[in-house]
């Protein structure tokens, strides 16, 4: 893969987090209206969504993956840490100590989107 590639190409970044059923609603409310309009700016995340993991067991909790698209991968080395940092801060204010999560990084090869009918 070509260094130009790297930088072209839009970067995701994905956080994994898992948190008690209990405070789910109240965590998603809270990511929908005080946390990632604080967070995608449009210049350096120019969009963020939340997926919940449809899993098989059911142990009281929920698992959420949260994603951030950065423009390119060099947008996110260089103002990356400290815009995730941002969103740890903010989601720390409400829930710290209550969820678990793991990152991961991927680049965008490919994207297609049509308009549903539905």
């Amino acid at each position: 893969m070509s260094n130009k590639t790297m930088q072209t190409n839009p970067l995701l970044f994905n956080i994994t987090l898992k948190l008690a059923d209990a405070i789910a609603d109240k965590w998603l409310t809270a990511m929908k209206k005080d946390i990632l309009p604080y967070c995608v700016d449009g210049k350096i995340i120019v969009s963020s969504q939340v997926n919940k993991l449809q899993l098989s067991e059911n142990d009281n909790e929920s698992t959420y993956a949260v994603q951030f698209t950065f423009a390119t991968a060099h947008i996110y080395n260089s103002e990356g840490l400290p815009a995730l940092d941002k969103f740890l801060k903010l989601l720390d204010k409400q829930f710290a100590n209550q969820y678990v999560y793991f990152t991961t990084k991927m680049e965008v090869l490919h994207f297609v989107s049509v308009p549903s009918d539905n």
